[in-house]
């Protein structure tokens, strides 16, 4: 009986350590900058001044957006996938989104 008792509480303990103990990440505050988001405001901080033409501007919205939508801060997957429609919608569409994007950046603890 005691070996019975014993093998039962190993088995209790293991399954509660193995519940315990996950590899996952602690999950993402979506109003704070994670890695991905950074990189993305980094990216659009550096091209920004040279989307001049509208292939210049998809072009950066595109790789912003590589970035931005494997981010789990919120409002810059959401602005980055806005910015991206008004890359390809014309220049006052893009100012609006990039505007936004930027904000998105700034209020989410991005600095240049």
């Amino acid at each position: 009986m005691r070996i019975r008792t014993a093998l039962t509480a190993a088995a209790l303990l293991a399954a509660t350590l193995t519940a315990c103990g996950s590899d996952d990440p602690k999950p993402a505050d979506p109003t704070k900058l994670d890695d991905a988001a950074k990189l993305a405001c980094d990216d659009f901080a550096k091209g920004y001044d040279s989307a001049k033409t509208g292939q210049a501007r998809i072009d950066l919205a595109d790789k912003v957006n590589k970035w931005a939508q494997d981010s789990g801060t919120d409002l810059i997957a959401e602005n980055a996938t806005a910015m991206a429609r008004g890359s390809e919608a014309g220049p006052d569409a893009w100012k609006m989104g990039a505007d936004a994007f930027a904000q998105a950046c700034l209020d989410a603890g991005w600095k240049a």
